[in-house]
């Protein structure tokens, strides 16, 4: 059960981290609306992902309050946030090549003017050798000399950490202090929005208009592509610091703070 739920946090992770590769196809391809509506299928796929992931959950949270092992249940929390993460690292070796099939799909799409059908295309031999060949075109590795981070607000940065890290922790931080509380397990379980509603606030406010800001500016090349590029490299670097370190981090204050809310309510 852990290790399907581990799966499950893993898969969340790289595919969310993997959509930002979309704002680089769309560069590459001239068709920015039509990348974010690939954003679109992939925030699709993460939200299948979270309903499927949810019930495991509340099964782990059962099975530790009806045995008592609350501290194994942290334990095994902590390792879903680390395989979450391990998700957003694995998105950042693939940037690359995510940005690479994207722009074949888009192209595809344009193509054919359905998205079944463009993905449908890589059934073909012939435009899989076609995809191996724009992989085989890849650069893998970028020196740290090659980006360009000029003009990228440090403050958009910081508020991208704290957003992953709020957003990984939310659901097991409220799933936790329920288990702690088992009485008012409900109560505890549904306030898991007053964690994440900051991080929505910040990502609706802070990051996402700014990350599409800087992409307009390079479509109409105020800015470079490069200068597109590592901002997404950073974008993905400091969500691993948010998953990696700075979840793991609040994960216990989170978790207290949603049981004192729940026992002011109670009161």
């Amino acid at each position: 059960m852990l290790f399907l739920i581990m799966f499950f946090d893993f898969s969340i992770h790289l595919s969310e981290a993997t959509a930002s590769a979309l704002r680089l196809a769309g560069l590459r391809t001239g068709k920015i609306t039509t990348s974010l509506s690939f954003y679109n299928i992939i925030a699709l796929v993460s939200r299948m992902s979270n309903m499927f992931q949810a019930p495991l959950l509340g099964v782990l949270v059962d099975s530790a309050v009806l045995t008592g092992k609350i501290d194994a249940l942290g334990n095994n929390f902590r390792a879903v946030i680390f395989c979450g993460a391990l998700g957003d690292i694995l998105a950042i070796i693939l940037l690359p090549y995510s940005v690479a099939f994207f722009s074949r799909i888009i192209l595809w799409f344009e193509e054919t003017g359905s998205v079944p059908m463009a993905l449908f295309k890589l059934l073909s031999f012939k435009n899989i050798k076609l995809v191996s060949k724009d992989f085989a075109n890849v650069k893998f590795l970028k020196r740290f000399e090659d980006f360009d981070f000029k003009g990228i607000p440090k403050k958009f940065i910081f508020f991208n950490i704290v957003v992953v890290a709020v957003y990984t922790v939310g659901v097991m931080s409220s799933l936790f202090a329920g288990a702690h509380l088992a009485a008012y397990r409900v109560t505890a379980t549904q306030l898991s929005g007053i964690v994440n509603g900051l991080a929505t606030i910040l990502m609706a406010f802070v990051v996402d208009p700014t990350a599409a800001l800087i992409t307009d500016d390079a479509l109409h090349k105020r800015r470079t592509y490069n200068n597109v590029e590592s901002m997404v490299y950073l974008l993905l670097f400091t969500r691993i610091l948010g998953s990696l370190v700075l979840s793991q981090i609040i994960f216990l204050p989170a978790t207290w703070y949603i049981m004192s809310v729940t026992l002011f309510l109670h009161r």
